[in-house]
């Protein structure tokens, strides 16, 4: 076997102390993780692997699509709002546990290939790779490396797992490996964003069997999954984490064709998921965060209609800004501007409003036509008080859309560069993603 390790490229810059700031420390905790997974996704442009003397590039969603990182010796700032803070100091803690992962990966590489074994060893390396992530973020360096990838143990698993020809059974089994109660669900398929109607009647079943909650801030544990589509099967992979991302057991199951019958399986949205990473803005310390009042993990959210969300925004500076809807649907595309001033399409946050989760849009309802929508805010730090950033125009269509010309990724590349021309003053965005069902 070739020897193969991750090298990333680059780390980032003045930013070895990540902080999330809170009301308690479990919001705390929770923004501490976000800011982490931004930061990684806008500061790493791509990472390698290293076969010998050979780089080569892997597609950046292997790193950029990366959320939900373990989170290690952390420590807490008892003043208002409560700080969880994630500093250098915390090195050793990550390089102590990737020894340990790795002598525990070493070990499982000799043992036989049985369905127990294997599992184990793809959760070490999930976890391993994480972690290592985090290490090198924080500006860690000589870290060990393995020379196994997750994607040789996924075929191994898949040549051992008898095909399931059972959605209900598929989720049974799932459920019978789990002991640990209020649990927050999401599954996707890999590389995507995009809930499938497979997905969603999936998750369905796992909650029927599972103590589970449906919004993430009130979860102890995260049982996160993706489905790869493979020639007349689906190879999924879930993993539980705890409240710091920390990994507690994976779990792999193969489906026959036969049990997703009828069934949209295949995401749409990869290309518009890969515009919305693909040039992230973040310039200077500025972080923005938005979301769902009671999901304060992004992950996987898909909504019926006729159920009512809050739009909420977290900012850590004084910020004006501007929200970008996509719709998102397999036959209608399109971007638009949302009003949240009024008639206005620019608002600001300040005083005693940052660094809290302020609603900024209460009691949409969830309505038809279902599928997938994304939104997105653009925000900047203010220029004497005054707003420096401006929405791209748009025109109101007969649905009552304020409909922005272009295709969907080509309106996010315009809106980044509106954004850019204001170079002196801080910049970022943030998104949320979902999708909607009918009852």
């Amino acid at each position: 076997m070739k020897k193969l390790c991750i090298i990333l490229t680059t780390v980032l810059l003045n930013a070895t102390t990540i902080i999330g700031v809170g009301e308690d420390k479990k919001e705390a905790l929770s923004d501490l993780s976000n800011q982490l997974s931004v930061n990684v996704k806008s500061e790493f442009k791509s990472y390698a692997k290293v076969i010998g003397k050979q780089y080569k590039k892997i597609k950046e969603k292997e790193i950029n699509l990366i959320s939900n990182l373990p989170i290690k010796g952390v420590r807490y700032q008892n003043s208002r709002p409560i700080k969880a803070i994630l500093s250098s100091n915390a090195i050793k803690v990550y390089k102590e546990e990737l020894i340990k992962l790795k002598k525990e990966i070493d070990y499982l590489k000799k043992q036989p290939k049985t369905y127990e074994n294997l599992t184990k060893l793809l959760k070490d390396i999930n976890s391993f790779n994480k972690n290592k992530i985090v290490a090198v973020a924080l500006g860690a360096t000589n870290l060990p490396n393995i020379n196994i990838t997750k994607s040789q143990v996924e075929i191994s698993l898949q040549k051992i797992t008898k095909k399931i020809k059972s959605l209900k059974i598929a989720a049974k089994i799932v459920a019978s490996k789990i002991d640990k109660k209020n649990i927050y669900i999401s599954f996707k398929p890999y590389g995507s964003n995009e809930v499938t109607q497979f997905a969603s009647i999936f998750k369905s079943y796992l909650s029927s069997y599972l103590n589970v909650t449906k919004k993430s801030d009130k979860a102890n544990y995260f049982l996160r999954g993706n489905y790869k589509i493979l020639k007349n099967s689906i190879f999924v992979t879930f993993n539980l984490l705890d409240k710091k991302n920390n990994i507690i057991k994976t779990i792999i199951l193969t489906l026959d064709k036969q049990a997703y019958k009828d069934m949209n399986y295949k995401p749409h949205t990869q290309n518009f998921d890969m515009s919305l990473i693909n040039g992230f803005v973040k310039k200077g310390n500025l972080s923005v965060k938005i979301g769902f009042k009671g999901y304060n993990r992004e992950d996987g959210i898909d909504l019926k209609v006729g159920d009512k969300v809050d739009i909420v925004v977290k900012t850590n500076k004084p910020i004006c800004y501007f929200l970008v809807g996509y719709v998102l649907h397999k036959n209608k595309q399109f971007a638009y501007l949302i009003p949240v001033n009024g008639d206005e399409f620019i608002n600001k946050i300040t005083g005693n409003d940052v660094n809290t989760n302020m609603t900024i849009i209460e009691d949409i309802e969830v309505s038809p036509p279902v599928g997938r929508e994304t939104l997105q805010i653009f925000a900047s730090t203010l220029k004497n008080g005054k707003c420096p950033i401006y929405p791209p125009k748009c025109e109101e269509n007969d649905e009552g859309y304020c409909v922005i010309k272009g295709k969907t990724k080509n309106v996010i590349i315009k809106t980044r560069g509106l954004l850019l021309k204001h170079k002196k003053q801080e910049k970022t965005e943030a998104s949320i993603t979902w999708t909607s069902f009918n009852k």
